[in-house]
């Protein structure tokens, strides 16, 4: 705010400085042009005479290169300093943003560290203070391991964000099967979410790709992940492959509250999530979707969000 304030002021003085210096020299030309005048008039030439009208021919001239001149050079300046205002303050602008997305991410990512990391010493507490049936001890070391791997997860995320931003080259070092890469992960997030529906319709058996497996397979648990966190628990989210002219299509459809139009061209940013830290209930960092995006786009392929009639989203890739 104080910023805000300061640069306002300091460009208000500016552009003044810039709009009095123009007046003055206006004023400074039209009081030499009057000094001239009076001068030519003093020569005692006849004002009909060709010599008094070349005379003030010039001087009339001369008025007027002075007045392209300093018009000019206040225009350009004006011009300059609105450029780079503009630029500057866009430049706080972003940085504000950003600072805004950053200090999200670390309340986030605190959260989400500190949840697993209380679970899974509340159970080793409770195996070492209690004799509990072998029932009840392996409900405990089940939820210890889930919150041990959401605590992967987001390490790997967090590394894999890191990366992503150095790291522009693909890397096509696997044959991936689209279908079985897709099953395999909905193997592996029911293993953590045992209730969790799911509804598949892989109608593109055979497309295969060259990629990066692990990279891919964080492409589909994100997309998985995102899907399970916004959707309601009595209704499945929807895994789908279809293959469209010489396209592959690849779609995880969930029914939760949607995505406003405003924020879809945002949820792909780095550490960028609805809301706030103090106001949201789904958890995560705002990485997931910035890397499956940036995974997307290495491998020249196409990522896309819609409204799910009626109501949720619809993530598409588009294999091309």
């Amino acid at each position: 705010m104080k910023f805000t304030i300061a640069y306002t002021l300091l460009f208000l003085y500016v552009v003044s400085a810039i709009v009095f210096w123009g007046y003055s020299l206006h004023k400074q030309n039209n009081l030499v042009y009057n000094l001239e005048i009076e001068k030519l008039n003093l020569k005692n030439l006849n004002s009909s005479s060709e010599q008094y009208k070349l005379e003030l021919h010039k001087i009339d001239d001369k008025k007027r290169r002075r007045e392209k001149q300093y018009w000019g050079e206040e225009t350009t300046f004006l011009f300059v300093i609105l450029l780079t205002a503009g630029i500057v303050y866009y430049a706080y602008y972003r940085q504000r943003q950003l600072s805004k997305l950053q200090q999200n991410f670390m309340l986030s990512v605190t959260h989400e560290l500190k949840t697993p990391i209380a679970g899974i010493k509340l159970n080793m507490q409770t195996l070492e203070k209690r004799k509990l049936d072998e029932d009840i001890q392996r409900k405990l070391i089940i939820s210890s391991v889930q919150e041990t791997n959401r605590l992967n997860d987001l390490c790997n995320n967090i590394l894999i964000a890191t990366q992503l931003e150095d790291n522009k080259k693909a890397i096509y070092s696997d044959t991936i099967l689209l279908n079985e890469l897709i099953e395999d992960q909905i193997n592996e997030i029911n293993n953590r979410y045992p209730q969790l529906k799911i509804a598949t319709n892989l109608e593109a058996p055979d497309f295969q790709f060259k990629g990066d497996l692990t990279l891919w397979k964080l492409v589909v648990s994100n997309l998985l992940e995102n899907a399970r966190k916004y959707s309601p628990a009595d209704k499945p989210i929807e895994l789908s492959t279809i293959k469209d002219n010489n396209n592959i299509i690849f779609s995880i459809k969930d029914s939760g509250v949607g995505i406003p139009d405003e924020e879809k061209k945002r949820i792909f940013e780095k550490f960028y999530r609805i809301g706030n830290e103090n106001t949201r209930k789904t958890k995560g960092t705002g990485l997931g979707l910035y890397i499956v995006k940036k995974i997307v786009n290495m491998y020249k392929y196409d990522i896309t969000v819609r409204n799910n009639t009626p109501n949720g989203s619809i993530f598409e890739v588009t294999f091309s």
